[in-house]
């Protein structure tokens, strides 16, 4: 079967490499055999759920068509699969196989399957053809003519906004932002704010509120909280493994104080351990850590940003928002 091709998404270098023997166990009594193929061409991604960059997998695989299974603590997840943790070769054989059988199906209803069912619906009523599902060919898109998306980052930015605004979208909590004040509010955690800084935010959005306004959402939403942690979190998606302009992977970077974001980020424990024992370029920190160099830089970048992150011994830089917004904007 063509289509029996998997990769697993979002996990750490060990808890991959347990994945991927509880995988050979599966497979082993699985006909025909699946094959690990990378994420772009992957029919089927595993994804670790209950991690910041497995949460950002599940997102970027959306409306492409690939089948997701959710690796997590929980009961539940957003995944069409789930499997709770441990990982158990027998409970992934038992989901692989039910995915065979889907994949088995006629062309016919494969298809439906990757369309949303308004679109299916609507064809049904209206005679028209849906829109194809997005093919995945794991090159880059094309980029686009014009000036780039904006994001949330950029309304961040000092003297882009004339006063307090709001903004509701679905499948995030409601982001308030006060410009003079330089706070936010919304979500007492930074997570469920990922879906806004993952993707693009159009001015149309935004909606105009008075400060009082802004203080009763604040009231009933667990507090206002500074900008610098908002910009920490685009900063640590913004990067995609890519190292901030005019700073070298070659330089020695430190942290200069120890951080409080490892309670919503746990593995960030074992990256700010190693980096509080003393200046060292990327990729040794990488090895000393166990996270990925893509991780590893990410982290750092959101510690640039914030000037909690010394470079080569100088002391912290300034951390404001209009220099943490410029640094972002050399991002895209």
């Amino acid at each position: 079967m063509a289509q029996a091709t998997l990769s697993f998404s979002g996990f750490s270098r060990e808890d991959a490499a347990d994945a991927e023997g509880q995988f050979e166990q599966a497979n082993a009594h699985l006909k025909p055999a699946w094959r690990v193929v990378p994420e772009a061409e992957a029919h089927v991604l595993i994804i670790d759920m209950d991690s910041m960059y497995g949460h950002l997998g599940w997102l970027k695989a959306q409306g492409t068509g690939k089948v997701t299974v959710g690796l997590t603590t929980s009961a539940r997840s957003e995944a069409d699969h789930t499997l709770t943790r441990p990982l158990d070769a027998g409970a992934l054989f038992d989901v692989l196989t039910q995915i065979a059988a889907r994949l088995d199906q006629e062309p016919k209803q494969v298809l439906e399957t990757l369309i949303s069912p308004a679109d299916v619906i609507a064809a049904r009523t209206t005679g028209q053809q849906p829109a194809m599902p997005a093919r995945v060919t794991g090159r880059q898109a094309a980029l686009a003519v014009g000036p780039r998306a904006t994001r949330l980052h950029d309304f961040l930015a000092p003297d882009r906004l004339a006063g307090p605004v709001r903004l509701v979208r679905e499948g995030a909590p409601e982001l308030a932002l006060d410009p003079a004040r330089q706070i936010y509010t919304g979500s007492a955690t930074l997570k469920p704010l990922l879906p806004l800084v993952e993707g693009e935010v159009r001015d149309g959005e935004w909606i105009a509120i008075s400060g009082d306004q802004f203080d009763q959402i604040a009231a009933r939403t667990g507090g206002a909280q500074p900008y610098m942690r908002l910009l920490w979190l685009c900063g640590l998606y913004a990067g995609r493994g890519l190292l901030l302009p005019d700073f070298s992977p070659n330089g020695r970077y430190k942290l200069s104080k120890w951080p409080q974001t490892e309670r919503e980020f746990p593995k960030h424990f074992r990256i700010a351990t190693v980096m509080m024992k003393g200046p060292s370029p990327l990729t040794p920190l990488s090895d000393a850590s166990g996270a990925s160099l893509a991780e590893l830089t990410d982290y750092v970048n959101a510690g640039l940003l914030t000037g909690v992150v010394l470079v080569d011994g100088a002391p912290p830089a300034e951390a404001t928002v209009a220099r943490a917004c410029a640094l972002l904007a050399k991002l895209g």
